[in-house]
């Protein structure tokens, strides 16, 4: 009996995972779609033409999660055939501004999705995947895959918050790989690089920056105020215009997390990165003092004064 695999992404909506189900459908995988915003969107519609299957999901609720992984045990249950291959934690929320001037909301939604959303997502699949990977016929091994980013690797200022998200995503993912290698069940950290431009995750960036001096009192409004207005407006100019679900076009990053979906044997790591992105992250590592570390960060984001 031929083995059809199965994959479960969360976030599927716009950006880096619409474009990652969308391939892992045209890869023949079984492809079950979280979409935040649920199944009546065009970015949903477009995934059924492709055969995956649109599910609604929201990371950071127990129940809707549950859903998600038992749709997932239906489509196993009634396909003999079908086998549970990976499970990819994509859903991601971003604000930018300093750690002093986002509210606790922000704050505390950026760990809940990034982090806790992806906990709770891999929880409920851990012992379908274990199963998976002590009774699969095939020589590719079950996996997790954990979408991060360069600010998990190297943190950032004002991206705070959001670095420790994915900081903690890296090391739990590390620490997971190590407790299931003796399963055959392998898991994965993703690093597709930067692709801002091509996704909605600073789309609400403009309400966020208003909500922030809002939240201030008087002495940190006075303090911060022209900055949080620069860095909004500056911000808001980047995202005048919301990407449409399928702007993602790199083929650079989409090959890669193939590459993490289908090799045989998944590295920990698979990092996508511009020559930008080389030349600065590897001077990052370096042991320059604190300053001039701080003065590269800032030529790095070029964000305004």
């Amino acid at each position: 009996m031929s083995i059809t695999r199965v994959v479960a992404i969360t976030g599927c909506d716009s950006g880096l995972g619409w474009a990652i189900a969308a391939r892992s459908a045209r890869e023949g995988l079984i492809t079950v779609a979280g979409m935040y915003q649920g199944v009546d969107t065009k970015a949903a519609e477009s995934l059924e033409k492709l055969c995956a299957h649109p599910y609604s999901l929201d990371v950071t609720n127990p129940e809707s999660v549950t859903g998600f992984r038992d749709y997932v045990r239906c489509l196993l249950s009634d396909n003999p055939n079908y086998k549970l291959h990976a499970v990819v934690n994509n859903s991601g929320v971003m604000t930018i501004g300093d750690y002093e001037w986002q509210t606790t909301a922000m704050i505390e939604n950026t760990i809940n999705v990034n982090l806790l959303g992806a906990m709770r997502v891999v929880s409920a699949f851990l012992p379908d995947l274990r199963k998976s990977a002590l009774e699969s016929a095939c020589s590719s091994k079950p996996r997790i895959i954990n979408v991060a980013s360069h600010c998990g690797l190297q943190p950032l200022p004002g991206f705070a918050a959001y670095s420790a998200s994915k900081a903690g995503v890296i090391a739990w993912t590390k620490a997971l790989r190590m407790e299931h290698l003796r399963h055959g069940l392998s898991a994965v950290a993703f690093v597709p690089g930067g692709f801002v431009t091509s996704s909605n995750i600073i789309a609400g960036q403009a309400s966020h920056g208003h909500a922030m001096l809002k939240n201030l009192n008087d002495e940190q409004r006075s303090f911060y105020e022209n900055r949080i207005t620069s860095l909004t407006n500056y911000l808001e100019a980047a995202t005048a215009h919301d990407a449409r679900y399928d702007s993602l076009k790199d083929e650079n990053i989409i090959e890669t997390f193939v590459k993490a979906l289908t090799d045989d044997n998944p590295k920990e790591l698979y990092k996508v990165e511009s020559w930008r992105y080389m030349f600065y992250y590897n001077l990052f590592k370096l042991p320059f003092p604190e300053a001039a570390r701080g003065w590269l960060a800032k030529k790095f984001l070029n964000f305004p004064e």
